[in-house]
């Protein structure tokens, strides 16, 4: 399915062009900071630690100032359209770059810089709300782990190309090559992009606020008031809290805890690119092209782990009297052990952030999506300002001890790993039901692609068993408990489904007293504005008994919004297994 999707022109053209994209930004950001960072006539007065961290500060300030703004367009335009006025740009910054270099102009640097940054902040969130409008709802999952994937690739070869480039012994050659390398990317970025197919305006009739100011504003204050997509918001600011943390101290810990040389450092960076990729298909894998929450918690708990046992490995370690090589690097089975960690780590955070990923793109209204991405840039940008700000006040505080900034961030992903599994019990339902559910029992289900509507929901399934009634919960992806006939034999995990109000079990449904209690239970479920599951008997005795199927308009003259979604199963034969497939009734009202 991969070469198929990246063979295709909706998706094909838009990964050349965001992969593209990526590379010269950091090819050109990179480029920039050795410069400074080593030319003395280039850098005048001012110290390389303040250009540098200047640098890092002028390419995240667009996006604090300008995402608001660029999503408001993104949500009113074509965002094909959009992405391609982007790339347009691109070109020139490419040319301002070289002229500062052959002026040797560092404000023309810092400049360049700052449109660059402007540039992908313009992009990103036309970029994001691309995806769901183009791709099917299987192909949602996969598409966001390919983007992860070569976003985190083309920063890592963008930076190695930087840095090899500039490493010429002729300082004008090194500019050149650059340069006219970043020229021809740029190039191919605008043609790649004249490849996408166009994307319909979400809202064409949106008026735009100018004033990035108040609309970053009211654009923070607008997707926290989405409840549903916010903590998905949150969780992708996180992963790139982590990220940068991690991917910026790793020529740190190279220099003074491994005492190794850069090489060391840039495979480092590969390893953690490479483990992030490979966590992406595991998801996609293991997701069963759905988007599966249940893996958030077992990606954070790998972060978290394979920090803990770091950290404790960081701390036995000692270091060579002289540096070592690449080469004598792989001879110490204890940096072996260390590479393994790190490994680990990074297939956690692919593990973690595809699902929340796309769980924000198929759940954020669709006339708004662009703009939820944008909210979601300017809070990345802040989490990441907050992790260069607490590096810097642990380095100051341990005296320059790296492993303290790895030690704070795996603490932080244990206190988020819990907070989250406590606040959500559906989270940590959805993790364990990846143990409990095998992949032959998922039912495979359709109708269902679209976000279910706001408000409680009543799902009729054929059948809901003791025997299928997980495979059912572990199928559909959306929150609700199953109400069941019969009492379930007891264990721990039945106990726990039962105290988190997942499953309601009712013995002697004949009786009118039983038959009262569920119907009680369904009213109560759906005004709390929660879903739940029965099986169709049920459903046609209530409906006989007590008019059911009247319960929406009863409700609605209180304000409470109740939808009726009625699966109907078949059995198909897929991928060389029997597969039940669960299609939503055409009676049911469309998403």
């Amino acid at each position: 399915m991969t070469k198929h999707l990246i063979t295709e022109k909706r998706f094909g053209a838009f990964f050349t062009t965001q992969f593209l994209g990526a590379f010269n930004d950091n090819l050109l950001k990179f480029a920039v900071t050795l410069a400074v960072t080593f030319n003395d006539s280039l850098r005048g007065t001012y110290s390389p630690g303040l250009l540098v961290n200047l640098i890092a500060a002028l390419f995240i300030l667009p996006f604090f100032l300008f995402s608001a703004t660029s999503g408001q367009l993104a949500d009113k335009y074509d965002k094909t359209q959009v992405m391609r006025m982007a790339k347009y740009l691109e070109p020139p910054i490419v040319i301002l770059t070289t002229l500062g270099f052959v002026l040797n102009s560092v404000y023309i640097l810092m400049a360049a810089l700052f449109l660059l940054g402007t540039q992908a902040a313009f992009f990103g969130p036309a970029k994001y709300a691309y995806l769901p409008e183009q791709m099917q709802a299987r192909e949602l999952v996969l598409a966001n782990a390919l983007v992860e994937t070569a976003t985190f690739v083309a920063i890592l070869l963008g930076t190695i190309a930087g840095g090899a480039l500039m490493s010429h012994s002729s300082a004008s050659i090194a500019v050149y090559a650059v340069c006219g390398f970043a020229f021809c990317v740029a190039l191919a970025g605008v043609w790649s992009s004249r490849q996408m197919p166009l994307t319909p305006s979400a809202h064409a009739d949106l008026k735009v606020n100018w004033n990035f100011l108040t609309e970053t504003w009211h654009n923070i204050r607008f997707a926290r008031n989405l409840t549903q997509v916010w903590p998905y918001l949150l969780g992708i600011s996180w992963l790139w809290f982590v990220g940068a943390t991690y991917l910026t101290q790793f020529p740190l810990l190279t220099k003074v805890v491994l005492n190794a040389s850069p090489g060391v450092a840039t495979f480092l960076l590969f390893l953690f690119t490479a483990g992030l990729g490979l966590g992406a298909f595991l998801c996609e894998r293991w997701s069963h092209k759905r988007i599966e929450m249940g893996l958030v918690p077992w990606g954070l708990l790998m972060m978290a782990l394979g920090g803990l046992v770091l950290h404790q490995a960081l701390i036995d370690h000692q270091p060579a009297v002289r540096q070592v090589d690449l080469g004598q690097f792989f001879l110490d089975p204890v940096h072996l052990e260390m590479c393994f960690l790190f490994l680990v780590i990074s297939v956690g955070v692919g593990l973690y952030s595809v699902p929340l990923y796309t769980a924000m793109q198929a759940y954020a209204p669709r006339i708004s999506r662009s703009r939820v991405v944008s909210a979601n840039n300017i809070v990345n940008a802040m989490f990441m300002v907050v992790s260069a700000i607490m590096s810097v006040g642990i380095l100051w505080l341990t005296r320059g001890k790296v492993l303290w900034v790895f030690a704070a961030v795996t603490i932080f992903n244990l206190l988020i790993l819990i907070a989250w599994c406590r606040r959500n019990s559906y989270l940590l339902l959805r993790a364990r039901l990846l143990l409990r559910v095998r992949a032959r029992q998922l039912q495979l289900v359709q109708g269902l692609e679209d976000p279910p509507p706001q408000g409680g929901c009543l799902l009729v399934f054929p059948t809901l068993l003791h025997t299928d009634y997980l495979a059912r919960m572990s199928s559909v992806s959306m929150p609700f408990a199953v109400v069941l006939s019969g009492r379930l034999k007891s264990s721990r995990f039945v106990e726990w489904l039962r105290k988190k109000e997942f499953v309601f079990e009712f013995s002697k449904l004949s009786e009118d007293a039983s038959q009262r209690q569920l119907i009680q239970r369904i009213a109560k479920q759906i005004q709390a504005g929660q879903s739940i599951a029965i099986d169709k008997p049920m459903f046609e005795l209530l409906r006989k008994q007590y008019k059911l199927d009247e319960l929406p308009l009863v409700l609605a003259r209180k304000g409470v919004r109740m939808t009726v979604l009625e699966f109907f199963e078949e059995k198909t034969k897929m991928d060389g297994m029997n597969r039940v497939v669960l299609r939503l009734s055409n009676d049911s009202p469309p998403f």
